[in-house]
């Protein structure tokens, strides 16, 4: 054995080496992150489902809320009531054209929203953590997914011959994990933001204009509410698999994945508008384009009249002879086509 091949044996000895040890800290290492971070702070119930008028983050919540609604929602409230209220008068002075018909049993129900809104966002976090808490305690101790080992135990991971398969697996699961912890904390910035501008946010409903901004901000929150459910439905069948790494990765993919899939949902929710808006246009355009067909079609059968037709006294056709086509309701007229009477 030459020199060189003794150089590269002992490198890639030594690279097998290394990763080995990765392996063998790697797992240690995803259980404190799972357990110090995830469960901790961000999964258990008291952190997932929060009481945001209480605690520290709770104090600084409440003072923010009173302080947005005396300085914001109130001289909000003014400027768009007062603006409603020219443009009403107006509307029934000089004719403008708009539909108020109703609206102040709209603006009312919206005040009563907004002003409820905060308190009533805390209720659905009550809520949401009673249902939630027992998913957090089902299988207690060796199924309940507030335990990394139990989350981990499914690995198959370790031995020299698959020791590159396990740093790929260890990878693969450290991405998804930390996609986990940035979607876990960003949904509990959500939790304490948007109820203390839920107020602000109702009243777009009231113009057209902002209120499919609205909608996405109260659909952001209720689907951050709801995405722990469903996400402990996939980290508890984890902790049932043994020895299939595979499937482990699966179901924690699958568990990063539902806030991707609120996402997809609420964009769609929220593309109705548009897609009525479109579809609404496309069928003018083609009631359009169906007339103009018609018309070039009465231009054909000008040409082509039969000699059936027309006004000659012993059945010949006059020159620019017609058949005269008239809709289904026209009434006086015997013979018809699937569309049209002809008269």
């Amino acid at each position: 054995m030459n020199f060189v091949s003794i150089i590269v044996d002992a490198i890639l000895k030594a690279i097998s080496y290394i990763v080995s040890a990765i392996v063998l800290i790697g797992k240690p290492i995803l259980e404190s992150l799972y357990n110090g971070y995830i469960s901790k702070y961000l999964l258990s119930p008291g952190y997932a489902f929060p009481n945001i008028v209480n605690g520290s983050i709770g104090v600084g919540v409440k003072s923010l809320y009173y302080f947005v609604m005396f300085n914001i929602y109130d001289p909000g409230l003014t400027i768009v009531l007062t603006i409603l209220g020219i443009l009403i008068l107006l509307n029934s002075s000089i004719q403008l054209g708009y539909d108020f018909r109703n609206i102040w049993i709209k603006i009312l129900l919206l005040l009563v929203l907004s002003n409820i809104s905060f308190f009533l966002l805390q209720d659905f976090l009550y809520i949401g953590s009673l249902l939630y808490t027992q998913f957090w305690n089902f299988g207690f101790p060796l199924h309940n997914f507030s335990s990394g080992s139990n989350i981990l135990a499914g690995l198959q991971i370790g031995g020299a011959s698959g020791s590159i398969v396990s740093l790929l697996i260890l990878i693969i699961f450290i991405f998804l994990m930390l996609y986990l912890l940035l979607f876990l904390s960003l949904r509990a910035a959500i939790i304490y933001t948007l109820p203390i501008l839920a107020p602000v946010f109702t009243l777009l409903f009231i113009i057209p204009q902002t209120k499919e901004m609205g909608e996405r901000l109260w659909y952001l929150f209720i689907d951050s509410l709801v995405a722990p459910l469903l996400m402990a439905v996939p980290l508890i069948l984890s902790t049932y698999v043994r020895n299939n790494s595979v499937l482990v990765l699966g179901f924690l993919a699958l568990a990063d994945a539902i806030p991707t899939m609120f996402a997809m949902t609420q964009s769609s929710r929220n593309a109705t508008n548009f897609l009525g808006r479109s579809v609404g246009r496309g069928v003018n355009t083609s009631i359009s384009k169906i007339s103009t067909n018609l018309k070039g079609a009465e231009t054909i059968v000008k040409t082509f009249a039969t000699p059936s037709e027309g006004g000659g006294t012993n059945g010949t056709p006059q020159i620019g002879a017609v058949r005269q086509f008239s809709p289904l309701n026209g009434g006086g007229s015997s013979n018809s086509s699937l569309f049209f009477k002809v008269r």
